[in-house]
């Protein structure tokens, strides 16, 4: 099963945050903060956090254990980086009746080159979450974390096993957004980082090639893990996004 946890409902639309790769709905406490006003929903995906006994099979299958039991016949935003906004697409593709909206940073489109370094990568994440001092740096160097949110981070990340990693790597490294996904009708924002990679960032140009209602943009200055390290910019542009929608419909 996959663990999730929900505020109560508001006046707004419930909006479902879905984390990356080695994170857990932990990610997401300053969006929980800052959306009061909207019911959020915190999935912690197979392998991960509080659903680590739940084996990852696929992002399809994922996004079914999703639709049946986290979003149940309700209507969300979703709201996912990288694996996250993987798992996103497969939601918007396969249970349109559920999603009023996407919003997407960090994914690629497009196959990966050098699957064959997968294992060798794989052995250095593992490498990296036995070292504490070096996941404390990562914490407050990179993720710009508060203290308080350190020990989520690290707890978290250390569940990441070498099967979950490698067999989420292998399905993201083969993935292409191909002419299957212009079924997704659902209004679609896609972004990505200056700072990420050319192959994330070329996501912004082709998803609005194939989604039809799908507007991308390049976020100045921003890395992969900006809705952490710069959420109060994440959140306005995310609240003027669901302001559109709003007048829209």
């Amino acid at each position: 099963m996959i663990d999730f946890q929900e505020t109560e409902i508001r006046g707004s639309e419930p909006i479902l945050f879905i984390h990356g790769l080695g994170a857990s709905r932990w990610m997401w406490w300053q969006q929980e903060a800052a959306f009061q006003d909207h019911q959020a929903i915190l999935v912690d995906l197979p392998g991960h956090g509080e659903s680590v006994s739940t084996l990852w099979v696929s992002l399809a299958d994922t996004a079914k254990g999703i639709a049946r039991h986290v979003i149940h016949g309700r209507r969300v935003h979703v709201v996912g980086i990288s694996l996250g906004g993987h798992v996103a697409l497969e939601l918007a593709k396969h249970y349109p009746e559920n999603i009023l909206s996407i919003w997407i940073t960090g994914i690629t489109v497009k196959p990966i080159p050098y699957r064959f370094l997968l294992k060798l990568q794989s052995r250095w994440v593992q490498r990296g979450l036995r070292n504490e001092r070096y996941l404390e740096d990562l914490a407050e160097r990179h993720f710009r974390l508060p203290r308080h949110k350190t020990a989520d981070f690290i707890s978290n990340y250390q569940l990441l096993t070498p099967e979950t990693y490698e067999a989420i790597w292998n399905e993201i490294m083969r993935f292409h957004l191909d002419a299957s996904y212009k079924v997704i009708t659902a209004p679609c924002f896609i972004v990505a980082g200056e700072k990420e990679s050319a192959r994330i960032r070329e996501s912004v140009e082709v998803v609005p090639q194939i989604l039809p209602n799908a507007a991308g943009k390049i976020i100045p200055g921003a890395q992969h893990d900006w809705p952490v390290q710069n959420a109060q910019l994440f959140n306005s542009l995310l609240k003027e996004w669901l302001d559109q929608y709003r007048l829209k419909s």
